[in-house]
C-alpha cells in the first residue's frame, strides 16, 4: 500500500509519529517527510533513526503557504 510512495507525517516527532514512521520505513516507502515546528525534536530524532529516505522539514501546520509546499508531490498525508 505504501511501496514507492511518498508520505508526509504532521507533527511528525511526536510519539504517534515515531512509532509511524519507524513502521512505514518496514514497506518500502520511497520517502517520509517529517514535518514539525520542533527543531529540537527533530535533531533527537534523526540521531536515533537514520535513512536516507527521510527529509525533515520545519513548520506548523498553521502556516498553510509552508505546509502547502511540504505536501508537494506527497502521496499520502497524515
Amino acid at each position: 500500500m505504501f511501496k514507492g510512495k511518498t508520505v508526509l507525517i504532521t507533527g511528525g516527532t511526536g510519539s504517534l509519529g515515531t512509532a509511524l514512521t519507524k513502521k512505514l520505513l518496514t514497506m518500502d516507502v520511497k520517502r517520509i517527510r517529517i514535518y514539525s515546528r520542533d527543531e529540537w525534536k527533530q535533531t533527537s530524532m534523526k540521531s536515533k533513526i537514520s535513512d536516507n529516505r527521510l527529509r525533515f522539514l520545519i513548520g506548523d501546520i498553521r502556516d498553510k503557504e509552508r505546509l502547502s509546499r511540504a505536501m508537494e508531490n506527497v502521496d499520502v498525508v497524515f
